[in-house]
């Protein structure tokens, strides 16, 4: 089933790729474009966490007090690049006017609705793609090496969690030995927090997605996009857009913008000013690390998470604020395999391999989701941070819905691109 539009989109990786397939279930021909493979960006390094009960933003009340502590610490979770300051002060100061309580209880309800359905949609679309193992159902278990960093009473950030649905069950003593022997003796209690899922290789589950648009019709094209242009002479159902690439300018009815931290240079030229930064996040796959875990494993005080996966075990995390092409800084990925050496001290973790990938995020940690103003044929699906993953089949859903002109089932207000202009 193929209708005479043709919507081009521009970003290979999991929300991408997700919007991409239901855009196809529409009836249009699609056309995704990006420089790389499918899932060969942040979609190929993340921890694989389907954390359905996201709820906290990245800025809680008070927590700009602790930013000058945190930058200076070189094994802190959040670093500065200081060639990238003139991007990331004005994005800091942003997230902070976003942190105010009331503030933060509207985002953890934008939060829920988008991402609490992220294990449904990804086990339905997994089936369908031929790969049902990839996606696991699998609980999250939050330890910190002092018991009395786990405020669950006054803690804002459990509170969020609680009032909003999250299954919270307090493990102490054997029974957190019994629910993951592998880890240290130091650490005496932990949260299981729960429903949410993972996938066990994020790199194959988009190649499998990718794999299963094509079969639907869709088509993935290799090529470098530089310029989404809006032809404003011609009416809008008739190719009233021009990807332009580095095979060419490729004509559509409507285009998706959704290639993460380069997406807001795309949307520059449209009038649309995204403060989108590069959260930087970088990770350290042990490939026989002897141990196979029984949660996703989140390190509470150093912001990493762990995941056996396919390939081994994944130590994921920390913030490095900066520009997407900036280069790495090893230094990051060498602090998550010491921490995963003291989390986890019996296990192998010599045979190591790293990656950085530039998460996009936006200063309220919401994504742009929705039309660009002025544009009524050009779409964001963009600024998931370190929740893409989590984030991309409903993403996939609502923006597809809003090309063909179905009304979202929720307010998509929250989202608007254009909430940060002024």
């Amino acid at each position: 089933m193929t209708s005479s539009r043709h919507a081009v989109v521009v970003g290979a990786g999991i929300v991408g790729i997700c919007t991409a397939i239901e855009l196809r279930r529409h009836g249009l021909a699609v056309t995704v474009l990006d420089r790389l493979e499918p899932g060969q960006g942040c979609s190929f390094g993340n921890a694989g966490i389907l954390a359905a009960h996201a709820v906290v933003p990245i800025g809680l009340p008070g927590a700009g007090g602790q930013l000058p502590r945190m930058l200076i610490d070189a094994e802190s979770p959040l670093a500065l690049r200081w060639g990238s300051l003139p991007r990331t002060l004005p994005w800091l100061m942003r997230m902070r006017r976003e942190s105010t309580p009331a503030r933060v209880q509207e985002i953890a309800d934008a939060m829920r609705a988008l991402y609490r359905s992220t294990l449904e949609l990804h086990r339905a679309l997994a089936q369908e793609a031929g790969v049902p193992e990839l996606v696991l159902p699998t609980p999250g278990l939050y330890v910190h090496r002092s018991p009395q960093g786990i405020d669950l009473e006054q803690g804002l950030a459990w509170r969020l969690r609680r009032e909003r649905g999250a299954h919270i069950e307090v493990l102490e003593g054997a029974a957190l030995r019994q629910a993951e022997p592998a880890l240290s003796p130091e650490y005496t209690r932990g949260v299981r927090m729960g429903p949410m899922g993972c996938t066990v290789n994020p790199l194959r589950l988009v190649q499998a997605y990718a794999a299963l648009l094509v079969r639907m019709g869709g088509q993935v094209r290799r090529v470098e996009v530089s310029r989404v242009q809006v032809n404003h002479s011609r009416p809008r159902e008739g190719g009233g857009i021009t990807v332009h690439t580095s095979a060419g300018p490729v004509p559509a009815d409507a285009a998706v913008v959704a290639a993460g931290a380069w997406s807001a240079e795309l949307l520059k030229p449209l009038g649309l000013s995204l403060p989108l930064i590069a959260e930087r996040g970088y990770h350290v796959t042990f490939a026989d690390p002897g141990l196979r875990l029984n949660h996703v494993v989140t390190e509470i005080e150093a912001h990493f998470a762990c995941t056996s996966m396919e390939v081994g075990l994944r130590v994921a995390g920390t913030e490095e604020l900066g520009s997407p092409d900036d280069a790495p800084r090893w230094r990051r990925a060498e602090v998550l395999q010491r921490q995963a050496r003291r989390l986890f001290p019996a296990a192998r973790l010599e045979q190591a391999s790293r990656w950085m990938g530039p998460r996009p995020g936006l200063p309220d940690s919401l994504p742009a989701i929705g039309a660009v103003p002025g544009h009524p044929s050009v779409y964001v699906a963009a600024g998931h941070g370190h929740l893409g993953l989590t984030g991309a089949p409903h993403t996939g859903q609502l923006v597809a819905g809003l090309v063909v002109g179905k009304p979202p089932a929720l307010s998509l207000d929250v989202y608007a691109p254009g909430r940060f202009s002024g």
